[in-house]
């Protein structure tokens, strides 16, 4: 039995965690031991304790810092790793890369890099701080054993820079809500189309431009459900009109998903988005800004109508063709299912643990 052993800042629900639980979840437990190593403060509680009830360990580290993991004090952590034996070692982030790229073992090391570094640390940090950031993150993933890419897209920055780079795609298992949500609890006519956006209202989300065409170009039969918080949130709220529903943060997204019919971003930069994937699930189809992930997963829909990318000179022009092709939920849950499922993304990650 192969010992394996995550590596994360915390786990959550969403993001890369996302990607995390689905290969504990779906990972043959004949074949494998499974661990969880958290770095920092941020863990859901409840996730954790679902994971050890399915016979996981997990270890919650309580002295780091991320100061501290950079300028090599990671003692706790190169503790865990001493005793527990692993085989491989599967990092999520620049911190767990670099603390597996120090560490003298003879595990297996693979990482799955979530985004493109070039345009996430250069909107997360700055040009100084992000050139950093590229700088120590390449150096840790090149003493790596494998370097999985999130996408193929990504895959295509990097490969020139690593040699040990690979991709597979994330995938999901089919969504379900918590409860339920009804067109009238938003104020949104039952034969509405309703296209749905769901996270952080930040710059690199591009959302006011997004919320600001949306206004400029809708129908009357139109409506955009806006779901999250963040530091552009009042500047959203000053371009919606009354066909624009600022919903907040929500615990259950999937809800709304239920009630939508189209998944728009209008993002400068994803890895492959977990939201887009969620919505393929619900069947709904996409509107997504003409960025190399985004174009990635509309373009695998040859067979299936899945939706368009948009750029900012053609909003109009593409929400027309949205409007003219529809989409069909059936067909797009069914190309999910099949193309990015979290059992398929597994199968691929084992192949790389083994090979």
């Amino acid at each position: 039995m192969k010992r394996v052993a995550y590596v994360i800042n915390y786990i959550v629900k969403n993001g890369p965690s996302s990607v995390v639980l689905n290969l504990i979840n779906n990972l043959d437990r004949s074949e494998y031991d499974i661990s969880l190593i958290t770095l920092f403060e941020g863990n859901n509680a409840e996730v954790v304790s679902a994971l050890r009830n399915n016979g996981v360990t997990v270890y919650e580290c309580s002295t780091l810092s991320r100061m501290k993991c950079l300028l090599g004090q990671s003692k706790e952590f190169s503790d865990i790793v001493d005793k527990g034996h692993f085989d491989i070692l599967h990092t999520h982030g620049i911190i767990p890369d670099v603390l597996s790229s120090r560490l003298h073992t003879a595990a297996k090391r693979i990482t799955t890099i979530h985004n493109n570094m070039y345009e996430d640390y250069l909107d997360s940090y700055g040009y100084a701080k992000s050139r950093i950031f590229i700088a120590l993150h390449l150096a840790a993933l090149k003493k790596l054993d494998v370097c999985v890419c999130c996408s193929r897209s990504v895959y295509d920055v990097m490969k020139r820079r690593l040699p040990n780079a690979s991709f597979i795609r994330n995938g999901i298992k089919p969504v379900q809500a918590h409860s339920v949500i009804t067109r009238a609890e938003v104020d949104v006519p039952e034969d509405a189309c309703v296209f749905l956006y769901a996270g952080v209202l930040n710059s690199r989300k591009n959302i006011v431009w997004l919320i600001d065409n949306f206004v400029q170009y809708h129908e009357g039969d139109e409506y955009l459900l806006v779901l999250g918080k963040g530091e552009k949130e009042a500047e959203c709220k000053a371009k919606a009109d009354d066909h624009v529903r600022m919903l907040g943060f929500q615990t259950d997204p999937i809800a709304y998903m239920n009630i939508s019919d189209v998944y728009v971003s209008a993002s400068k930069s994803e890895g492959f988005s977990i939201s887009v994937l969620e919505a393929l699930s619900c069947g709904l189809g996409l509107f997504l800004s003409d960025i190399p992930s985004h174009r990635e997963v509309v373009e695998m829909g040859q067979d299936v109508y899945l939706g368009e990318t948009f750029s900012q000179d053609d909003f109009e022009i593409k929400l027309k063709a949205l409007r003219e092709r529809k989409t069909n939920k059936a067909e797009i849950r069914a190309f999910q299912e099949k193309e990015l499922s979290a059992k398929e993304m597994t199968k691929r990650y084992e192949s790389s643990y083994l090979n």
